[in-house]
């Protein structure tokens, strides 16, 4: 199945914030071959900026690359860009960015802020991790 990820499934990972096991284990099913992984080319900068804050830019860079490795990366189109300003339905700019990058690739996206896509849920199945490991 392909599936996109918002960059909050990584950074719950990261943080071990509460539900880190569930993001993990979508994350996983990735790396397993399970399900095909699509990110936004935002998702990669976000995850280097976050790491370079506890470790040195050198391990930012392999972790980065280490969490994204087995993803599709999204480039970051002008279409994507306008169409994510543009969106009266999405009000944060990064989760417009994120929900232009998915519709294109993906049937759903898994977020961990599914209140911010309500109104655009009839264009894409938005799903929590837990939500989505429920399937």
């Amino acid at each position: 199945m392909k599936i996109f990820l918002d960059v909050n499934i990584f950074i719950d990972v990261q943080r071990k914030r509460e539900g880190w096991t569930k993001s993990f284990e979508v994350i996983r099913s990735v790396l397993e071959g399970k399900n095909e992984g699509y990110i936004s080319a935002l998702t990669p900068a976000i995850i280097y900026f976050l790491r370079k804050e506890l470790t040195s830019e050198i391990r930012a860079k392999e972790e980065m690359l280490d969490a994204v490795r087995d993803f599709k990366i999204v480039d970051l189109t002008s279409k994507i860009i306008n169409d994510a300003s543009g969106d009266k339905n999405i009000t944060d700019f990064e989760d417009a960015i994120q929900f232009h990058s998915a519709k294109g690739v993906a049937k759903i996206l898994i977020t961990r802020n599914t209140v911010d896509y309500k109104k655009v849920a009839d264009k894409l199945e938005i799903l929590t991790p837990e939500q989505f490991l429920e399937k």
